[in-house]
């Protein structure tokens, strides 16, 4: 399990822009570039509130460069509080819960994540992870199966690798 904890992290911190690509924005609004749809934040889109941007980045930073899974956990609770379908909130504090090895409670996030956007990448990474936790060797598989088609979609190749190995880890373990 700590080869697959390491692994994950490695491929969390490769794909940190999927999470909060409001990075990418706001470097092109100094730029005075145009924007394009999937470079906006992904909470502009439920709410243009920015203390909750603010608060999401503070807490996907916690939980990337930090690695304080639990002040990251307490900022996501926070978020989802005042925004209850905030899919990104769901997704960091899954993960957070993942990394916390609370694999139960993160299934639960990451599923709501899933409910409320089908299209997040990692929120199924995470899910498998979660399940692997839990042992359920066939739901990871499938899950990491749908991240690993979601990011060649997407045409991240090296996450795709990255993750169809971590699935080939899985069925050898």
């Amino acid at each position: 399990m700590k080869g697959l904890k390491g692994l994950a992290s490695a491929i969390v911190l490769f794909g940190l822009t999927v999470c909060i690509p409001h990075t990418n924005a706001q470097i092109q609004l100094q730029q005075n570039q145009p924007l394009v749809e999937s470079q906006i934040s992904p909470n502009q889109a439920n709410d243009n509130n920015q203390a909750t941007r603010a608060k999401l980045k503070k807490a996907y930073d916690l939980f990337f460069t930090k690695k304080d899974y639990r002040a990251s956990l307490q900022l996501f609770t926070e978020i989802i509080q005042v925004e209850p379908n905030n899919q990104y909130a769901y997704l960091g504090r899954g993960a957070s819960y993942y990394e916390l090895r609370n694999y139960q409670a993160a299934k639960v996030d990451l599923e709501k994540s899933i409910q409320i956007d089908s299209s997040i990448h990692f929120a199924y990474f995470f899910r498998g992870l979660s399940n692997h936790g839990l042992g359920n060797k066939t739901e990871a598989i499938a899950d990491l199966q749908i991240a690993a088609n979601l990011f060649e979609k997407d045409g991240t190749k090296d996450m795709v690798q990255m993750t169809i190995n971590l699935i080939n880890k899985i069925r050898n373990a």
